[in-house]
């Protein structure tokens, strides 16, 4: 992950023009790179980013179509960080359970329950 980073940071300085980025964000940005752990701004492509830096370098990433987005005050943005926040056992313990949140009806109710019945012989092997 670091080296990918730090080729796209060194591939991007090395060419004079650049195509503008979809998405430009400014703020604290941590990096992941032990070089460089925290820039002014990232821009990204796609689901790429395509560049980091200073404020000014990102600032040239800025086109006509790009969403700029500032990263509140003394917050931190950590890019492709995903916290899905699960604990194992009672998240596991859920999976086992019958799911009825999302049951629109009586007879779906009712059947979700026959459902795991048919296949609570397939469970207790």
């Amino acid at each position: 992950m670091k080296r990918i980073l730090f080729l796209v940071v060194l591939f991007a300085s090395a060419c004079s023009q650049h195509p503008s980025a979809e998405k430009v964000i400014f703020g604290k940005i941590w990096t992941g790179d032990d070089k460089q752990s925290v820039v002014e701004g990232i821009a990204i492509n796609a689901d790429t980013i395509v560049a980091t830096g200073t404020r000014s370098d990102i600032q040239e990433w800025v086109g006509e179509g790009t969403v700029v987005t500032e990263a509140p005050s003394g917050g931190l943005v950590v890019p492709g960080f995903i916290d899905s926040h699960t604990h194992f056992v009672t998240g596991g313990l859920a999976l086992l359970s019958i799911q009825l949140r999302d049951a629109k009806t009586r007879e779906e109710f009712i059947n979700r329950f026959k459902e795991v019945e048919r296949l609570k012989p397939l469970l207790d092997q």
